[in-house]
């Protein structure tokens, strides 16, 4: 699969691989995107269809990032959002609190941070307009009440957003 993707990549096209295998993630030329918060709260159904390796490293982000490949973060498993899928990436912790392969898989709070604003921007080419808080951007962003950068790790999951601006226009306040 590995070799008929990477010609594609090449000419601008930036491909996303959803629901893949190992093999795409070892591809540098690759973009994955991950859906780390299903690891929080579907980890009773994985329990029952995986085993080994397979369940303990389920949803990698350390691997692939190591081994050079882009990943984005996304939340489409309602009705967790996107801090769910940041704290699942920093601690590997599912809700019964058990850590799927931390040491080999955990990302950093800013990487994190990163695979759900600038490297998703950068995937569906709107790093020129989005994904970053610098000058001439749209202004899509949230204001959290805690900093996600050096709260306690437990602390992340009762982050409330504040505020929610799309494209400089404030669409809730809490």
């Amino acid at each position: 699969m590995v070799q008929e993707w990477c010609p594609a990549c090449t000419g601008g096209v930036r491909l996303g691989a959803f629901h893949c295998g190992r093999g795409l993630r070892q591809s540098r030329k690759s973009r994955t995107a991950a859906q780390t918060n299903f690891l929080y709260n579907l980890e009773g159904r994985y329990q029952q269809t995986l085993e080994g390796r397979a369940l303990t490293h389920i949803n990698p982000l350390g691997t692939p990032l190591r081994r050079g490949v882009k990943m984005v973060l996304g939340s489409d498993n309602l009705p967790i959002g996107p801090l769910y899928g940041v704290y699942v990436a920093v601690t590997r912790k599912a809700e019964s609190g058990t850590a799927h392969a931390r040491e080999e898989e955990d990302v950093s709070r800013m990487a994190a941070l990163a695979m759900y604003t600038r490297e998703a921007a950068y995937l569906s080419f709107d790093e020129d307009n989005r994904g970053t808080i610098t000058p001439g951007k749209f202004a899509d962003l949230v204001v959290l009440d805690r900093n996600l950068l050096t709260v306690p790790e437990e602390e992340i999951l009762a982050t409330r957003v504040d505020l929610t601006l799309v494209d400089g226009k404030v669409l809730y306040r809490r």
